[in-house]
């Protein structure tokens, strides 16, 4: 092959190829998601909500060929899931179903190729190309649960109850929708890789060779890697298993109380006890519905006393979302060419717990579902998988790279001034890019919180409540319940000590 030929098909084929997945993945292959997020999360966590808005929306603007918007490419749906819980956090509840509704018809979109496609082989041969991030994002297990409650609320937040109760009621069967779909995901995602490997034997063989996770954390070199995956596995102990969602179920379990159908929630508040059985609220639970539905109380809840007031009806539910949640962070990682690699990062929880005082009774919130121990534990149990990707893409590049700088030292018939010339060129050119291309893909739903709380109380005769965050910076608000409340959910974000919200979700029926 001649150099013009080389270089004449190099220009024709990897370039374009390479810049079409950079145009229609989103703008993530070159700039990560986390870094793309800094300065709106900065905004969010000091109270800048309108400036937080103003850049989630900027992204998802009306698209034409000459800006960056993200609709109709493959970060889209994450940014879809930031716009429905900003919205969520501000009160604009509307907004929010309707941004969570675009994402619920995204993720269906994903789901409905069962089967590994011809443009999903293409897209991960895009991916060899560039990163990870020429794949649509398809949400991680925890975001597609937060999804549903979010809806759920909102609905409430809106005033039409009937469409909270019907969300509430297919929670328990999305959760398992999930559980289903996500393994339909992993199937997907190695056969795409097998796919890849077959295509690229030399580099599948070196990837078998050094790309375990093992040899990767015995490297020196790789020192960080494995202090963020002790991290990570250490909070993933704090998750529930098969991809479970506290905050779902509970939401399920009150929905059937409410409906007086007790035995549904037994169901539902057992799985609860089973994921957290020294958890105090849900045993609490658990006995009070196994003793509205005529249930023999098992021997080891014998000291658990029930409820002293209806939880089905006349009740303040107050659900505590504290803190920022956990996210993914560029980090690098050695093999030994540098790759990077996405990363958990936590952070510290603003304050300790939700004191709310109503009837001259204080009631304290407890955990209800630690967002991060859910992430952390799908991160732990994907992170196999992705790394096989990180390091066969790399390994590809690499090839591709040391390939064209041999084709053009071969030529022994053409002028050493224009070879010097070529193979600077294709040298720079190529460093070039893979330098632009080594970007992890960090893209998760960051507007969440590190943690659900909860407590319940008894609608005071006075209807005066007053709430109270303990721990960090102090902050109180009394208020009254508005009359037409019943009984009412109250929401509290705090992703911070500088941005505390809340609304009263009013329940109107009991």
């Amino acid at each position: 092959m001649t150099i013009r030929r080389f270089l004449l098909r190099f220009s024709r084929g990897v370039l374009p190829a390479a810049a079409a997945c950079v145009l229609f993945a989103g703008c993530s292959s070159v700039v990560n998601s986390h870094t793309q997020k800094e300065d709106m999360m900065a905004d969010y966590m000091k109270g800048d909500d309108a400036s937080a808005l103003d850049e989630i929306e900027y992204k998802l603007r009306e698209p034409a060929w000459y800006n960056s918007s993200v609709v109709n490419t493959g970060d889209e749906l994450m940014w879809r899931l930031e716009a429905g819980s900003m919205n969520f956090h501000l009160g604009n509840f509307q907004e929010c179903i309707d941004q969570l509704k675009i994402a619920e018809e995204l993720i269906e979109a994903y789901d409905q190729r069962a089967d590994v496609s011809a443009r999903d082989v293409g897209a991960e041969a895009g991916a060899a190309l560039t990163n990870l991030n020429a794949l649509p994002y398809r949400g991680w297990c925890r975001d597609r649960i937060a999804l549903a409650v979010y809806k759920a609320l909102a609905y409430l937040g809106t005033g039409d109850e009937g469409a909270f109760r019907a969300q509430i009621k297919r929670l328990r069967n999305e959760q398992k929708k999930v559980q289903d779909d996500y393994s339909k995901v992993f199937e997907q995602e190695k056969a795409r890789l097998d796919a890849e490997k077959a295509k690229n034997p030399a580099e599948a063989k070196k990837l078998d060779e050094i790309g375990s996770i093992s040899k990767l954390t015995g490297s020196s070199d790789n020192a960080a890697f494995k202090t963020n995956m002790d991290k990570v596995k250490k909070v993933a102990n704090k998750g529930y298993g098969n991809f479970l969602n506290p905050a779902a179920i509970f939401l399920s379990g009150l929905g059937s109380i409410r409906d007086g159908e007790y035995d549904n929630a037994r169901i539902d508040f057992q799985h609860l006890v089973e994921a957290m059985p020294n958890n105090p609220l849900f045993r609490q639970y658990y006995v009070t519905v196994l003793k509205e539905a005529g249930r023999e109380i098992p021997e080891n809840f014998s000291d658990v006393q029930p409820f002293d007031f209806p939880l089905d009806r006349d009740c303040v539910y107050v659900v505590f979302a504290n803190g920022r949640s956990a996210a993914l962070e560029q980090s690098s990682l050695y093999f030994p060419v540098m790759a990077a690699w996405p990363s958990c990062t936590f952070y510290d929880a603003p304050f300790q717990n939700l004191e709310a005082e109503a009837g001259g009774r204080k009631y304290n919130t407890m955990i209800l579902a630690d967002m991060d121990g859910i992430l952390a534990q799908e991160f732990d149990e994907r992170l196999p998988g992705i790394i096989a990707r990180i390091v066969l893409g790399t390994l590809i590049k690499e090839a591709a790279y040391y390939a064209g700088i041999a084709v053009i030292a071969a030529q022994k018939d053409m002028d050493p001034t224009v070879q010097a010339a070529a193979l600077a060129t294709v040298a720079v050119g190529g460093a070039v890019y893979r330098a632009a291309m080594n970007t992890a893909d960090t893209r998760t739903w960051e507007i969440l919180p590190k943690e659900f709380q909860l407590t319940q109380f008894p609608v005071p005769a006075d209807r005066q409540v007053k709430l109270k965050l303990n721990g960090g910076a102090s902050f109180s608000q009394s208020f009254r319940l508005p009359d037409e409340c019943k009984s009412a959910i109250i929401f509290v974000d705090a992703p911070s000590a500088q941005n505390v919200k809340f609304h009263v979700l009013p329940i109107k029926s009991k």
